[in-house]
């Protein structure tokens, strides 16, 4: 396994890297803070941008992309889902949105704790959006915050 770590200083790397993953193509997430986790011979490998934040409703939307997941241990998730959006930025809820067909996504936000809303149509006239939202409380809770301060 090649070591793994996290890039904070090459925000508009880590954006382009998941619109590129997401969309085929640079998409503009307004303003959002990202994280990366990269390898010395791959370079980026996975990156999260926080984005549409609301603070007067406490929510923040989260899209993410990798290459590869050996970036996924028990301390990396509890961090990107937990420590930025909801200890540090104190929100309530953390939003994703993903097809209906992408099946792996959509396993991992439920693994986590989250719920899920499909809304027909959303993506195109036979691709629906799956929303995910998921609690602090609910997180907070969950095996992945286990022997950690909530």
């Amino acid at each position: 396994m090649r070591t793994v770590v996290a890039v904070y200083d090459y925000p508009d790397a880590v954006k382009a890297f998941v619109s590129a993953g997401l969309w085929g193509r640079l998409r503009d997430f307004g303003e959002c803070t990202s994280i990366g986790y990269a390898n010395a011979e791959e370079g980026l490998v996975a990156g999260f941008v926080f984005h549409n934040y609301e603070p007067e409703y406490g929510s923040i939307e989260l899209s993410g992309f990798s290459t590869r997941r050996d970036w996924a241990t028990r301390d990396v998730v509890a961090n990107i889902f937990g420590g930025y959006p909801f200890k540090q930025l104190g929100c309530r809820l953390l939003i994703g949105r993903h097809s209906e067909h992408n099946t792996r996504v959509r396993r991992i936000w439920k693994a986590l704790g989250a719920e899920e809303v499909l809304i027909p149509q959303l993506r195109s006239d036979d691709e629906s959006e799956a929303v995910a939202i998921l609690k602090r409380d609910v997180f907070l809770k969950s095996r992945f915050m286990r022997g950690r301060n909530g």
